[in-house]
């Protein structure tokens, strides 16, 4: 097998899911069986939020092929462009290499910072939105008032606001509120007004503390990003465990280009959970097109 590898840099535009970066960096990892069958992957080990790096990436892809081997961001390249490669050689997708029954289409939830965009993405089909701007939720709730939501808040809140915090929106149409504070987990313990879900924490978090979080009836979600993660065995074992807890499992994206974006989708058809899943166009996959 031919193995080769390249580092991409470009620029994104810094507003929705990407509000805190201006670029993105990722390994391109290319290879090539016997018969002359490809594959690609993508290793965007994302700053403040993976647990390693690029140049983890380039060690990784540099070397004999071994996700098992390998750092979170690596892992999930080597696997895609091994799948890929399989999938072209059987003519199939990776979905169905990794599910009996991949799902045929997904329903995206849309990250929005305002009421105009609210009303843009509704109006385009979306029935869940994604908020990252507190303060403008109510607003958004207004101007969109069949539509349910979703609150991301990238641990942003102090731990003991947030009782009254989720409080003070319990009337609006919410589904969950992604990692409200640090070691969000934590506040599974007690009661809560509104549900939440385990996004970043999952790098960290051990099994037995997994294993309590998943018995709250207050957990809505797991968030899985490959990416962080590492990869579709571990997203995979993370979604069946998630089911039969009855916690939604959801696949999303850490803004990658087209290639690692594309393969977080052939996850979430793999997943086939009947939720919105966090995989709709982004500004680091729209900036390497444009």
């Amino acid at each position: 097998m031919i193995v080769e590898h390249r580092v991409v840099r470009w620029s994104i535009e810094a507003r929705g899911p990407a509000r805190a970066w201006r670029e993105r960096t990722a390994v391109i990892l290319g290879v090539r069986d016997e018969a002359g069958f490809t594959g690609l992957g993508e290793a965007a080990p994302l700053p403040g939020m993976s647990s390693d790096t690029t140049e983890d990436a380039v060690r990784a892809c540099a070397l004999p092929l071994d996700p098992n081997a390998a750092t979170p961001a690596a892992r999930f390249a080597i696997e895609t462009a091994l799948l890929s490669c399989r999938a072209q050689r059987e003519r199939t997708s990776i979905a169905s290499l990794l599910s009996p029954q991949p799902r045929a289409r997904l329903d995206n939830v849309v990250v929005v910072d305002d009421e105009l965009e609210a009303r843009a993405a509704v109006a385009a089909g979306a029935r869940c939105l994604k908020i990252k701007r507190v303060e403008r939720v109510r607003a958004i709730a207004a101007a969109v008032p069949r539509t349910r939501l979703r609150l991301d808040i990238n641990r942003g809140w102090d731990r003991a606001e947030v009782p009254a915090r989720l409080a003070a929106l319990a009337d609006l149409p919410i589904d969950f509120v992604e990692e409200p504070c640090r070691d969000a987990h934590e506040l599974l313990a007690m009661p809560l007004p509104i549900r939440i879900a385990l996004d970043e924490s999952l790098v960290t978090l051990g099994s037995r503390e997994l294993a309590r979080a998943l018995e709250s009836p207050l957990l809505a979600a797991l968030v899985l990003k490959p990416t962080l993660l590492g990869g579709f065995a571990r997203c995979l074992e993370l979604a069946a465990l998630a089911r039969r807890h009855g916690v939604a499992p959801i696949a999303s994206h850490a803004l990658e280009g087209p290639i690692g974006t594309a393969a977080c989708r052939e996850l979430a058809r793999a997943i086939a959970a009947d939720v919105p899943v966090g995989l709709a166009p982004h500004p680091a996959e729209l900036a390497w097109r444009s």
